[in-house]
């Protein structure tokens, strides 16, 4: 049917796609069908369909704007769509809050940008000159004849904020994993404070988070940053008492203190911790009640108006409370980019946004108009996962995602940004195409499904000016080259990770080839800490909770000799030092490290995980109740960390100055 198939292509729901193996592949009709049903769309009834491929098509050229218009700041002109035999009639543009009025006489003489003829009338689109307005999103309302529409006009940048002007060293942690200053067996924002100092007085310039995301009070051990209860809200496990107001003074507090339980010392015990660090909040929280000025009040009061749509998603019984809590955690991670900026730390904390949300948390619960249904987002077949990925997160719908002028995806962005001075977007290609897993007839399947790339790209442009926030777009894998060249003349940051940099015979690429405006790291969260993979410990812990059996085991220990190897013909090719696979891990940590230093990346981040010598990976792919994922803890203070590593910190700077 011919107008199923439009309507395919408008609603985003893909055709094909290039197989890792370069195999092209043509996604069945029924495929594509089950897909479109997911958004809800009846694929058998003909006049929905009609209806539905008249509005996306055709119904956009019977208004002169649309809801959004999307306006280059420095080319600043507005198409405007018009029956051609309306172009001797006048104009009026009219930007109440910019004070703004754009009068012509007739459309004549504008440049035609597109036409479409529909019932025997010919529609022009024509670029109306604008003055030089502010990045931000302006409304306005336009007149032409007897004829009026209200658009939101987005003045975007040509790119994003950046900050490209030398190369910055940097360190990435697991925020929870740092060792507790006051013994409740979880780090905190005030042990990320002492981070910051420490970090900035070896010469770094940020510290690369994990996703801060809330996650589910009554179910404390769903502890992935990655499948989230909320993107749009803090943790409130990170709230430091020391750094909290309401714990001044607090007897009640100071009471439950002195029973606070022993940690752990290699695994976080969420249930134990999220337990007693609620019963101190009840205590802050009332304390804040019986004994705030009302200046403090009024303050609380301005957040929650500030925050109002992002609030607006917890799904809770004590929205009050819970909105405190929200409110201490942004006053504390706001405190640690303020001492980051003391400090001279030229962006101070990056964020990070997961790719998706929890199917039965309160992102999704308060917005589920907002969702397909059926589907979650994945990954297609790939040579570590034959039959695809599915990674339980529900999937947005292409459509809906334009409600209220994308004002679900702008607070996204916007409360990712707040109080940082970057935001890493994890798995970017989400914002041009996402894989989708759904039901087929009883079977697994799966297809491609299209976004709104350039209003999504034109948000993160105008929000990280606005907020001042570099971004870094999480590239791994395949990436269609549309998105590659649009995060490129964004200045977005790609995101390099040297274990997947080789050539076709498996090599280590040169460090010369690794691109210049890019985040370049030896691993993240998903790899081994380099002491683990050199010994080969991650294959053994993967044997001792049987992921593995023991022929698997002794071929991917062959199989790491081979990629061992290859690391010191690079680090051999870069630097003529000869290592061994007999040498110390430490040793050949920091001879590939100082390689990686020399690379044109401008931003190269090292893990705290790999300074502390840890060998337990914080997380396992593919694993979720096997290992102890999101839980390993550090071994020492963060301070005696980077004391014992200065030597070594103040070669990464000297070798990035050169």
């Amino acid at each position: 049917m011919q107008s199923l198939a439009q309507l395919f292509y408008l609603h985003g729901i893909g055709y094909e796609y290039t197989k890792y193996t370069g195999e092209h592949v043509v996604f069945d009709e029924s495929t594509r069908r089950s897909a479109l049903s997911c958004c809800g769309i009846d694929c058998t009834d003909t006049d929905t369909i009609n209806q539905l491929n008249f509005a996306l098509d055709a119904g956009t050229w019977l208004t002169l704007l649309p809801n959004v218009s999307l306006i280059e700041s420095d080319e600043p002109f507005l198409r405007v769509r018009v029956d051609e035999r309306l172009l001797s009639r006048g104009c009026e543009l009219r930007l109440p809050s910019l004070d703004i009025v754009v009068s012509r006489e007739n459309l004549h003489e504008l440049s035609v940008t597109g036409d479409y003829r529909f019932n025997d009338i010919r529609y022009l689109e024509v670029a109306l000159p604008l003055p030089d307005m502010p990045i931000g999103y302006h409304d306005a309302v336009i007149t032409v004849a007897d004829q009026e529409a209200h658009s939101e006009l987005w003045i975007m940048p040509k790119q994003c904020f950046t900050v490209d002007d030398k190369k910055r060293l940097g360190v990435s942690i697991q925020l929870y994993s740092l060792f507790n200053a006051h013994g409740l067996g979880i780090g905190d924002f005030a042990d990320l404070a002492s981070l910051m100092r420490e970090a900035a007085a070896n010469g770094m310039d940020y510290i690369l988070l994990n996703p801060l995301h809330l996650l589910f009070e009554h179910s404390p051990e769903r502890a992935s940053p990655y499948s989230p209860n909320s993107r749009a809200l803090l943790n409130p496990l990170y709230i430091a008492l020391s750094l909290c107001e309401d714990a001044k003074d607090n007897l009640a507090l100071e009471k439950l203190l002195n029973e606070k339980p022993q940690g752990t010392d290699t695994y976080i015990d969420y249930t134990s911790v999220s337990d007693f660090k609620y019963q101190l909040f009840s205590c802050l929280y009332h304390h804040f009640r019986e004994t705030a000025s009302v200046e403090r009040k009024a303050q609380f009061e301005a957040f929650c108006l500030t925050h109002k749509h992002s609030l607006a998603t917890l799904v809770v019984g004590d929205n009050e409370y819970a909105s405190y809590l929200q409110w201490q955690a942004h006053l504390q991670l706001n405190l640690c980019q303020q001492i980051a900026n003391e400090c001279g730390m030229d962006i101070g904390l990056i964020n990070d946004l997961a790719v998706g949300c929890a199917g039965d948390g309160s992102e999704y619960r308060s917005q589920d108009e907002l969702f397909s249904h059926g589907a979650n987002v994945g990954a297609p077949p790939d040579p570590w996962a034959e039959q695809g990925q599915n990674w339980g997160l529900p999937a947005l719908n292409p459509q809906k995602l334009s409600k209220d002028n994308f004002a679900f995806y702008r607070s996204l962005i916007r409360a990712n940004m707040e109080d940082v001075g970057g935001l890493r977007i994890d798995h970017v290609m989400a914002i041009r195409r996402l894989w989708w897993c759904f039901d087929n007839q009883g079977q697994q399947d799966g297809c491609y499904v299209y976004y709104p790339f350039e209003h999504l790209l034109a948000i993160l442009k105008i929000e990280s000016h606005l907020n001042q926030c570099v971004v870094i777009g999480e590239d791994l894998g395949v990436v269609p080259t549309e998105v590659r060249d649009a995060l490129k003349s964004s200045a977005i940051y790609s995101n390099g990770l040297f274990y997947f940099e080789k050539d076709h015979n498996g090599e280590f690429l040169a460090s010369e080839h690794f691109a210049s405006h890019s985040l370049l790291m030896i691993a993240n969260h998903d790899v081994p800490p380099f002491n683990g993979w050199w010994t080969g410990h991650d294959i053994t812990v993967k044997q001792q909770y049987s992921l593995v059996d023991e022929a698997q085991s002794n071929a991917l220990l062959e199989a790491r000799k081979i990629e061992k190897q290859r690391m010191l013909n690079f680090i051999m090719r870069e630097t003529s030092q000869q290592l061994t696979l007999d040498t110390e891990a430490s040793v050949v940590y920091q001879a590939l490290a100082c390689c990686l230093a020399a690379a044109p990346a401008r931003l190269f981040t090292i893990q705290i995980d790999d300074l502390d010598q840890q060998i337990l990976p914080v997380n396992i792919p593919g694993t979720d109740k096997e290992y102890p994922n999101w839980r390993r803890l550090l071994s020492r203070p963060t301070q005696q960390i980077m004391h014992s590593q200065q030597s070594f910190l103040a070669s990464l700077i000297s070798i990035r100055n050169q």
